[in-house]
């Protein structure tokens, strides 16, 4: 319970400092044999290509094809932002190769969410008169699957082990999603959404970063992760991404101003949190040379 009161908290003050952490936010990968294995790689090709031809089937060339200018675009729009939090990492950049898995994962989470959105968005319909706020609860989740499936991983997740290496991971995740949908959107509707959506909705990147960052915490303190570890960031995420698809349904017109003023909060919020994580660096000791870098 603490953990989610603090994770709320931290929206608007200072998260605590680390203190009495574990030996895990000193581990390294496996000898180079593993460390540089090509199996993320592979797999993030699977799960990108892999929901565009379940969405599109043998379609799925043909479209991307007439729209290659805008596919482009909207990826080179999401990697900006990913590269700039990526280069945020001082001490101990993770492997690309994570990054990128975890990029392709949020992708692929569309397939999943699509059909999900689809059979209880009338729910929500009926509850709140808009369709658009059962996503928080549908997505928000599948995103944040593949960080857990990363932190859990045996050897794979020696390299989730301090809270900016969860904001990194959580920004990868959503940001793939947020590339993913900016094209549909795009498909729907036409340049000008694209572009509206590209400066404004990347807040998917800084919903799962959340999840992703407590999620951290929480496996350094304790060593190890257990799957009500990602109930604080989680409920944070949906609450952000709850209030961002409701505002114009809650205040009208009045709304969009509710959504800047978000948007520039989730500005701050971001920048405080890849701060406070680089603070929590420096108390590890990655700083003064400590930091679990591979030379290999």
């Amino acid at each position: 319970m603490g953990n989610v009161l603090g994770a709320f908290a931290n929206l608007f003050t200072s998260r605590r400092r680390l203190v009495n952490v574990t030996g895990v936010a000193y581990e390294k990968l496996p000898p180079p044999k593993v460390a540089k294995s090509w199996k993320l790689i592979v797999i993030a090709v699977v799960l990108f290509a892999g929901f565009y031809l379940l969405e599109f089937g043998d379609q799925a060339y043909s479209i991307i094809d007439s729209n290659l200018l805008y596919f482009v675009s909207t990826y080179a729009v999401a990697f900006l932002f990913l590269i700039w939090v990526y280069r945020s990492d001082k001490y101990e950049r993770e492997p690309f190769r994570f990054v990128i898995a975890l990029f392709a994962w949020g992708v692929f989470s569309g397939v999943l969410a699509a059909p999900l959105n689809t059979v209880l968005g009338p729910l929500f319909g009926q509850m709140f008169g808009n369709e658009a706020l059962v996503a928080p609860f549908v997505e928000e989740p599948l995103k944040a699957l593949g960080l857990y499936w990363l932190v859990r991983h045996k050897v794979w997740g020696k390299e989730f082990n301090s809270p900016l290496d969860g904001v990194v991971y959580g920004f990868a995740a959503g940001l793939g999603f947020f590339a993913m949908e900016n094209f549909h959107y795009f498909l729907n509707f036409d340049e000008s959404v694209l572009l509206m959506r590209s400066v404004l909705c990347w807040g998917h990147g800084v919903w799962v970063a959340t999840t992703g960052l407590w999620l951290a915490v929480a496996k350094v303190r304790r060593g190890r992760v257990v799957i009500w570890d990602v109930v604080p960031g989680l409920l944070v995420a949906m609450f952000l991404h709850f209030l961002w698809n409701g505002w114009t349904g809650f205040l009208g017109e009045m709304g969009f101003i509710a959504m800047l003023a978000q948007g520039v909060h989730q500005i701050w919020y971001s920048r405080r949190m890849i701060k406070e994580a680089l603070r929590d660096d420096v108390l590890l000791g990655y700083d003064a040379g400590m930091a679990p870098v591979e030379k290999y």
